[in-house]
This record gives structure tokens, sequence and C-alpha cells, in this order.
């Protein structure tokens, strides 16, 4: 079984510059509306990355959740996601979910240059927008990539050899009474 794009080379990053990837993309977002981030509500989580197939390797691959805050009174969140979308659109992202009403927004993205993944939406009580970024699975500068093999072939018959089988003639025995 083979599976297309399982080993293709994944994007090389530290940890600490996927990480400033992720502020940055945060802080830029906010300043389109020139709001700050709150450095003191950073909330970040670096994990291993696992293939479709929960896939593992052992090579130091990681991905980051990295999420930070800005205060903005709920009455402005649409108007600022607005501008917001403006830049990321600018910058490649592809918007895939948005919505805005009195209070309540959110919008969220993928794309750019790194391929990384925003969320902006309202923190309730709607004082706050939250800005929440995943990067694609990185490699650590100056590892070998392991390659991983394809998942076991099935083991179950499938639907046309069940059927064959029960398609299949039956043999009679003249000295049988069952049969």
């Amino acid at each position: 079984m083979n599976d297309p794009g399982k080993n293709d080379p994944l994007p090389v990053q530290s940890r600490d510059n996927a990480e400033q990837l992720a502020r940055r993309l945060a802080e830029t977002l906010a300043g389109q509306y020139s709001l700050k981030v709150d450095g003191s509500t950073v909330n970040k989580e670096f994990r291993d990355c696992f293939g479709k197939d929960h896939e593992h390797a052992s090579d130091g691959r990681f991905d980051l959740t990295y999420s930070v805050r800005a205060k903005l009174p709920g009455d402005e969140h649409g108007k600022a996601l607005r501008a917001m979308r403006k830049k990321l659109e600018a910058s490649h992202y592809k918007i895939s979910g948005y919505r805005e009403d009195k209070s309540d927004a959110l919008m969220d993205a993928k794309g750019g240059h790194d391929n990384l993944f925003i969320s902006v939406e309202s923190y309730m009580p709607a004082t706050e927008l939250v800005f929440s970024i995943s990067t694609p699975c990185f490699l650590p500068p100056g590892v070998k990539q392991q390659q991983l093999s394809a998942p076991a072939p099935k083991t179950t018959p499938t639907a046309p050899a069940l059927v064959a089988k029960a398609t299949a003639p039956v043999r009679r025995f003249p000295d049988n009474p069952f049969g």
C-alpha cells in the first residue's frame, strides 16, 4: 500500500521560531485595529505530530498551538475582524469561517507563507478578542526526517469476496442425509 505525500519533506523550524511566527501573526492582526495583545494571557502548547493514521515518528517533529488575548469592547469586535480579514486575504490566507454580530465575532483562516491556521473570536464576556494560532508539523533544524512506513493492509475480506463465497456452487454428497 502506498500513501503519496506521507514522507514529503516537512518544513524546518525551531520551537522558538515557531513561537515567534505565531506571536508575530497575532500582533500583526491586532495592529490592524490598533490593539495590543496582552502578553500575560499567552497560552502555548508544543505537541508531537501524528500522521492521519496516527503514525508517530521519533525525529522530534512538533506542532504548536498558541493563543493570546487583546482587550476590546464587544461592540467593536466586528469592525476589528473586518480589518484583520483584509490583512489576512492580502497575505494569501483563505477565510474558512466568518461571523459577526453586535457582541460576538469569529473568523477562521488558513494559509500564508507558513501555512498557519488562525482563529480570532470574541472572548466571553465580550470584552476581549482571543487570537488562536496553530502551526503545521515542523521538523527541528539539523534533524534527519524519519520515513514512516505505510500501514499494514486490511485483513478482513471485502464485500465482493464475501459475495463470491456465498455464490460458490454447493457440493452435494449422495450418501449424506444432510446434503
